[in-house]
């Protein structure tokens, strides 16, 4: 019996040392996509928040474009993130269409450093009871 624990011996050290790097390498990942999706998830909030500030303000053009670049850049800010470039407003025909950039913290390479969401809404119009 001495003989078999003898050709036995260092082999579960040897499975440790194999399968210890790709759990934590695993674990790495699903640490960096939850940081990616989360990333998404705020720019996608900011882009919403900014689009709908913008779209829906008083006085349409630079004033509507600023009071939703203000609302997306303090979303970005409540929800702990960090803007990789200032958010951009474009109003035609209409339309708003807003762009929001975020970075994503980075935990593992292989991953994008930065998340970009664009909402499109329609401009609010305001019409009088007479207008009606």
């Amino acid at each position: 019996m001495t003989r078999r624990d003898d050709r036995d011996r260092g082999e579960v050290s040897t499975q440790v040392i194999l399968v210890v790097p790709v759990i934590v390498l695993l674990l790495v990942l699903a640490i960096q996509a939850a940081l990616v999706f989360h990333s998404g998830a705020v720019a996608g909030a900011a882009a919403s928040r900014g689009a709908s500030t913008a779209a829906g303000a008083e006085f349409a053009g630079m004033v509507a474009a600023v009071s939703g670049v203000r609302a997306a850049s303090d979303t970005v800010t409540e929800l702990g993130a960090e803007l990789a470039t200032t958010p951009t407003v474009t109003m035609v025909d209409g339309v708003v269409t807003f762009t929001v950039e975020v970075r994503v913290p980075r935990v593992a390479p292989f991953f994008s450093a930065t998340v970009t969401r664009v909402v499109i809404e329609p401009l609010e119009r305001t019409t009088t009871e007479a207008d009606r």
